[in-house]
């Protein structure tokens, strides 16, 4: 039977702080999708949220598709995480104790080919081990590009169906709304949105079921302003989270 769709009150606006410390609830295996445009603040966003979450027995492995990224490294010394360059990380001196956060980061040649070969082969493999042994958050700051430059619909498409019951959660954001795979949607118990001038954008955004209006989705993300996300989260609970 469908949901029904009712007239829900705006959503109050909360300050980010605030918002992850005393009302951001994850449950190990919970998927979380953010969606934005370029410098719409995403990418801070998932990693503050990250930082807020991740612990040794519950670490977040980011997939890092750049050969450069100063937001990535800034994160990474914040959460003191371990690089490494291929999955699973060999013996390390420097991490005698499982660290909360592994920032998986194929090197680059700059030759797109072998690259793009080098982290398929990587990221597919981590994908597949976080599967199959669960209690892991993965990190996927560009979702799209996994899914479509790199061909790993299927294994992102196992962790957002199945991954929930190994206590797996894949955290996916992506700045092409309308291009990502629809599980990115239907599978994020919390899902985040930002205005976005792209029409096909707001048409996938007007997709959203979940028994939250459509309309109002629509409105409230196309008065958002700059680094405000209207949030959605289990239960229908819904707000606009600050910067």
């Amino acid at each position: 039977m469908a949901a029904t769709l009712v007239r829900h009150p705006d959503p109050v606006v909360l300050e980010r702080d605030e918002f992850i410390r005393r009302r951001f609830d994850y449950r190990p295996g919970q998927h979380l999708t953010i969606m934005g445009p370029t410098e719409s603040g995403k990418t801070t966003l998932l990693y503050q949220l990250a930082n807020q979450v991740a612990h040794p027995k519950l670490p977040a492995i980011v997939l890092v598709m750049k050969p450069k990224d100063e937001t990535v490294d800034s994160w990474a010394k914040v959460m003191r995480a371990r690089r490494s360059y291929a999955w699973p990380p060999g013996p390390s001196m420097w991490f005698q104790r499982r660290p909360r956060a592994y920032t998986v980061w194929p090197r680059h040649t700059f030759d797109p080919d072998y690259d793009d070969a080098m982290m398929e082969a990587v990221f597919r493999r981590t994908l597949l081990d976080s599967y199959k042994r669960g209690k892991r958050i993965v990190v996927a700051d560009e979702v799209y590009g996994l899914a479509v430059d790199l061909g790993l619909t299927r294994p992102l498409g196992a962790i957002w169906k199945r991954g929930r019951s190994m206590k797996c959660g894949l955290w996916a954001a992506s700045q092409r709304p309308a291009f990502v795979p629809l599980d990115a949607y239907s599978m994020a118990q919390h899902l985040f949105l930002h205005r976005d001038p792209d029409l096909r954008a707001r048409k996938r955004y007007s997709e959203i079921g979940g028994g939250i209006d459509p309309k109002m989705i629509l409105d409230v993300t196309s008065s958002l302003h700059d680094h405000n996300f209207f949030y959605i989260g289990p239960g229908r609970r819904y707000c606009i989270v600050a910067p």
